[in-house]
């Protein structure tokens, strides 16, 4: 746990920060220099990815909505797309990697703007056939996800790009990675809301609204 965070605080770090970590750094393969598009960079896992791509030396590209505009300027993004007035395919071009948090059509319009041969890591698409394998994923569900995936990766290498679906691995050494950037300055986490532990309900519904910046936090 980073000595500079609170309990509340530092609920919000482990998932979200790990996801993108591993994602940004293992699959898409940040470099210095690289422009990184992160879909819905308001979110819990999204304002930790800009700031992590930042890290890595990236230039970022993100959606949001009016209302989150500052705060993932704040965290580092350089170009920020309201994605309620345009399409960042139209906008964006050339870019080394993207991570995409929204899914649907989202998903698809990064293979748009990414350079040939660069990746696309996504948590919310469909699961593909590696990444049942490192699942260690029976016969029966590789198969199953690799009927389930094969549009996506039909559309993938069609653009000449390659699509990955992004699963968390739990990692020590990752989370001290984390903790020591957030002591040292270089990593905030954003809490949107806190509810309590009885409210529970209350705080799944205010999640699917979609509308929370950053991370929304149960407290015992």
């Amino acid at each position: 746990m980073p000595e500079s965070l609170d309990f509340t605080d530092a609920a919000g770090l482990p998932l979200a920060g790990l996801t993108a970590l591993q994602a940004l750094r293992d699959v898409v393969g940040v470099a210095e220099g690289d422009k990184v598009f992160i879909s819905g960079g308001a979110g819990g896992v999204g304002t930790l990815a800009i700031q992590l791509a930042v890290w890595m030396g990236a230039k970022v590209a993100t959606t949001a909505s009016p209302s989150g505009e500052e705060l993932v300027r704040s965290l580092g993004a350089e170009t920020v797309i309201n994605y309620r007035q345009q399409r960042f395919n139209n906008l964006l071009s050339d870019y080394d990697g993207a991570f995409d948090l929204t899914g649907g059509q989202d998903l698809t319009d990064t293979f748009d703007i990414l350079k040939r041969g660069a990746t696309t890591a996504s948590i919310a698409g469909i699961p593909d056939p590696p990444t049942a394998r490192e699942m260690g994923a029976g016969l029966v569900v590789t198969t199953a996800l690799k009927a389930a995936s094969a549009k996506i990766r039909r559309e993938a290498r069609k653009k000449g790009v390659n699509y990955r679906f992004m699963f968390m691995r739990p990692s020590g050494s990752d989370l001290a990675v984390l903790a020591g950037l957030v002591d040292q300055g270089r990593l905030k986490t954003v809490t949107d809301r806190v509810f309590p532990f009885a409210q529970i309900p209350e705080a799944f519904t205010y999640l699917e609204q979609g509308h929370a910046k950053g991370k929304v936090i149960v407290q015992m």
